[in-house]
């Protein structure tokens, strides 16, 4: 699965080119992630939506691709029924290529106490969209393990 990623990301940012980092690139993506965050502690599902392109598409773990924000804002709601109420977002690589970017990174999600429910690490392409980074394509996975 994550070789299958690395070889879209090759295709997507055109194989054997030379992949550039705009200056501020990391921080307007790290600024983002935060006003996501931010959204999440307030269990705002269609703030949160709005942080997607207008074809923005979430791909959850164990779960359908969400397609376009009413069902990208679904996905979120089901995270915060489920008991988290508040994400952590850590940038460990990202880089750009026009008006794509992708990031990697690792999430901690986390209850009202400060109890981590789950971790993992993600991938996201990000689109330039009216001058602001947004998330295109999400997909992330659990480090936990499977329920036995």
């Amino acid at each position: 699965m994550a070789g299958t990623v690395l070889i879209a990301l090759g295709v997507l940012f055109g194989s054997g080119l030379a992949v550039a980092q705009p200056q501020g690139l990391r921080a307007a993506i790290e600024a983002a992630n935060a006003k996501f965050s931010a959204d999440f502690a307030k269990g705002d599902a269609a703030a949160l939506a709005s942080h997607y392109t207008a074809t923005g598409e979430a791909f959850p773990p164990n779960g359908e691709i969400a397609r376009g924000h009413e069902a990208i804002a679904k996905v979120w709601k089901g995270a915060m029924d489920a008991g988290i109420k508040a994400i952590k977002l850590t940038t460990v690589e990202v880089a750009s290529r026009g008006d794509l970017a992708y990031e990697v990174g690792t999430y901690a999600a986390m209850d009202g106490g400060g109890k981590t429910l789950d971790s993992g690490k993600y991938v996201v392409i990000w689109k330039r969209e009216g001058g602001e980074w947004k998330l295109h394509r999400d997909i992330w996975n659990t480090n936990m393990p499977a329920p036995k």
